[in-house]
């Protein structure tokens, strides 16, 4: 069998606290002065953090003003180009049809028919057509009857 080795256990007593040697005057002093300037560092970062965060907020509200006044400008643009179209849409309708009025007196004056005037024509030369072939028929039923 194997033989277990006895260990020996420590004392769960507290142990008494090591004696801090007495430090001189002058080292206090740095360490006050180290302290106060490591809570002034603290509080200029702090500020400074608040400062930026401060500028931050002011800077994002900026642009969302300007953002809204430019979805207004492009409205206006928007707006304002279409009423330009809309218009130069109407004058150039108009000189069409100022154009097409001098045009066509022009054209009345070189005595050139007009389209009605082709039509009603048109019209005439096959009536008297009709006429005339309706004539020619009865020429012919004459003729051979006679």
């Amino acid at each position: 069998m194997a033989t277990r080795k006895r260990t020996t256990t420590r004392s769960t007593r507290a142990r008494p606290a090591p004696k801090r040697a007495a430090v001189p005057a002058p080292i206090r002093k740095l360490q006050a002065r180290a302290r106060q300037a490591l809570n002034a560092g603290t509080q200029a970062a702090t500020s400074v953090r608040e400062t930026a965060m401060d500028m931050v907020d002011a800077a994002r509200k900026q642009g969302k003003v300007l953002e809204m006044k430019a979805r207004e400008a492009r409205k206006a643009v928007a707006s304002g180009a279409e009423e330009a179209r809309t218009r130069t849409v109407q004058a150039v309708s108009q000189l069409e049809r100022v154009f097409e009025r001098r045009v066509s007196k022009v054209i009345t004056k070189l005595g050139v028919p007009s389209a009605r005037d082709v039509r009603a024509l048109t019209k005439q030369v096959a009536e008297l057509q009709a006429s005339v072939d309706q004539l020619r028929r009865s020429r012919g039923r004459a003729r051979a009857h006679a």
